[in-house]
């Protein structure tokens, strides 16, 4: 919750959000204030948030390793449409010491982010050129002497689709998809006529805005962004994808009249 109201509110805005208004506005998500502190308290321990005071109030504010992590989630979730395809892959592979076995699990989950499938033995593949970002993952991570990154063409056998098919499971990406339109297409419809009539209360605007962004955001752990051209055709990937940018341009005005009258209140 703290890492999508800070990602579509609070780093936009530039500002830090005082603690009495993250547990009011937790309040409306129907998350308890015992919670929000706890949460608040971890993420500031972990570094990705920093504690300022303006009086006696507390506010937090994003460190700068936090604002990296949103720069990348925002690329990622609110990205602009890709270009053509030019056939070439990014691979990487390493060999982690089985000793550092913690070290590789993290690796595996943060390369699926940057949108790498497994192709085994330590392979990871990608048809996006990404191997900026990746070499700053094996740097921050302090594993450059365990991993090579190559810029390569796919030569068979079988094809570029045959590999998208052994690094990931599209049939199951697709019903996840499949799931996001069923279950936010009849509310769009709904909130648009209610838009039209002047009857949808800021404060529902916030609410309904930020689970469709909190559900949309699973989607680059496990979808690499792929292609059209490596697709299916009639991906449910990009209808759930217009619905999902059309659906948050909708709540957008509401939902930030609410948060600057809760965040400026605190």
């Amino acid at each position: 919750m703290l890492f999508t109201l800070y990602g579509d509110y609070a780093y936009p805005s530039g500002r830090a959000i005082g603690l009495q208004a993250i547990v009011a506005m937790a309040a409306q998500l129907g998350i308890g204030e015992v919670a929000v502190r706890s949460a608040v308290a971890r993420l500031a321990h972990q570094g990705w948030l920093r504690a300022e005071r303006d009086g006696r109030r507390a506010q937090y504010g994003l460190t700068d390793v936090g604002r990296r992590l949103i720069d990348e989630g925002t690329r990622r979730i609110y990205r602009s449409s890709p270009a053509k395809w030019n056939g070439a892959w990014c691979l990487l592979t390493y060999s982690i010491p089985e000793t550092r076995r913690s070290l590789r699990d993290r690796m595996r989950r943060q390369l699926a982010w940057l949108g790498f499938g497994a192709m085994g033995g330590g392979a990871y593949a990608s048809p996006r050129a990404v191997s900026d970002e990746a070499k700053e993952l094996l740097r921050m991570q302090g594993v450059e002497s365990f991993a090579r990154i190559f810029h390569a063409e796919f030569r068979g056998p079988g094809s570029d689709a045959d590999l998208v098919r052994a690094c990931w499971d599209l049939a199951s990406i697709g019903r996840r998809y499949r799931a996001f339109e069923s279950h936010y297409a009849p509310m769009f419809a709904r909130d648009r006529r209610r838009i039209r009539s002047g009857q949808l209360p800021d404060a529902d605007a916030f609410v309904v805005r930020f689970a469709l962004t909190h559900d949309f955001r699973r989607f680059p752990f496990i979808d690499p962004d792929l292609p059209k051209e490596l697709v299916p055709r009639g991906w449910p990937g990009f209808r759930a994808r217009s619905l999902f940018e059309r659906y948050h341009a909708l709540l957008t005005d509401g939902a930030w009249r609410y948060f600057g009258s809760v965040a400026d209140g605190d």
